[in-house]
C-alpha cells in the first residue's frame, strides 16, 4: 500500500473497481488463515477486493516560501 495523509484525511482507492473511500468506509481484517502469518489487509466495501492503496485527495495545498 502506498499513500500519504492530506489535510488530516486519508483516502483509499480500490485497484479493481477504482472507487475512492475514506478511512471510516473501509474495513480492515486479518488474513491469518490465508497467509499463515498475521498480515492485515484492507478490503474494498464495494467489490470485496483485498488490494487497496492510499491516495492523496486532489486539490490545493498551502505551502510557505522561506
Amino acid at each position: 500500500m502506498l499513500g500519504v495523509e492530506f489535510e488530516g484525511e486519508v483516502l483509499y482507492r480500490c485497484w479493481k473497481c477504482g472507487r475512492i473511500f475514506s478511512r471510516r468506509e473501509v474495513e480492515a481484517f486479518e488474513a491469518r488463515g490465508e497467509l499463515g502469518e498475521g498480515f492485515a489487509f484492507i478490503r474494498c466495501p464495494a467489490c470485496g477486493s483485498k488490494i487497496i492503496i492510499k491516495i492523496r485527495r486532489e486539490g490545493y495545498k498551502l505551502v510557505r516560501a522561506e
